[in-house]
């Protein structure tokens, strides 16, 4: 199974496809990564060296992949630049008229901590033209905010956003780090009818990445059978012990190589509570 997975990539760390595609091959799954930036390292760090790559370079690069062969499901993660997601709305278009195939988004646009950070128009293509194409939607708490054009303080107002989502034409959405209690992390996983909630406790000061590869984990177990639900609480049980695993052996970035075997066999699952 070949998934097209088109994101950000870092020559040091794990973030964007450094971390999505690690897991996805890592989990048995043939990757076709395309980055949308290539840079030295997270900007968290210090100021990175590298490049974007040019909108119409990533349209063409995209457009041979694909002339290559047909994938069995599409990512996209960090898309740099609006015109980078019109890409993205293009190839999903073109696969589908060839029949279904699964489309999952991490809308990355920002978080709490540092407000949004893409630039002007990346917002409004993932409303306007990606999000009716998803079949998931992985935003975290920020980014579920941005999108449903609401404030997000309890699980409440979690569950209404993401359901705004799927009145747009999402399938399902799943909110990586919804409102929970004091030193505690949530993951909400909503579709048109059913709501799912786990919890689990803050590692504090998490290497950066982590979004990343919770996409990559679920993505894996989800196309291959596991239900919503689970494959979202063994994404979110193998993050929760790569991050423990990293701050153990003092890397400032996700210790994936190290902690791989979390990746397959989590630790331990958190209990998933129907809403």
């Amino acid at each position: 199974m070949a998934i097209l997975s088109i994101s950000s990539q870092v020559a040091k760390g794990h973030v964007g496809n450094s971390a999505t595609a690690f897991a996805l091959r890592r989990l048995g799954h043939e990757v076709w990564d395309v980055p949308t930036v290539v840079l030295s390292h997270h900007p968290g760090h210090a100021k990175p060296e590298g490049l974007a790559v040019p909108p119409d370079t990533l349209a063409a690069m995209v457009r041979s992949v694909l002339a290559r062969g047909r994938p069995s499901a599409v990512f996209s993660g960090y898309l740099a630049e609006a015109a980078n997601g019109e890409t993205m709305a293009e190839a999903v278009e073109a696969l589908r008229r060839d029949g279904p195939i699964p489309y999952v988004i991490d809308p990355i646009l920002g978080d709490a901590d540092t407000g949004v950070y893409v630039r002007d128009g990346v917002e409004a293509v993932i409303r306007d033209r990606l999000l009716p194409l998803a079949d998931i939607v992985l935003p975290n708490c920020f980014e579920l905010g941005l999108l449903a054009e609401m404030e997000i303080a309890r699980t409440e107002d979690a569950l209404a956003a993401a359901r705004s989502l799927i009145a747009k034409g999402a399938k399902a959405v799943i909110c990586t780090s919804a409102p929970a209690g004091a030193d505690r992390i949530a993951v909400l996983m909503v579709t048109s009818d059913r709501a799912w909630r786990l919890e689990m406790p803050v590692v504090p000061d998490a290497p950066n990445g982590t979004g990343d590869l919770f996409a990559g984990v679920f993505m894996a177990r989800w196309l291959e059978g596991m239900k919503l639900q689970e494959a979202a609480g063994h994404a979110a049980g193998a993050v929760h012990a790569v991050v423990a695993w990293s701050k153990a052996v003092g890397d400032e970035d996700l210790a994936l190589v190290v902690a791989q075997s979390a990746l397959a066999d989590p630790p331990s699952l958190p209990g998933i509570e129907l809403l």
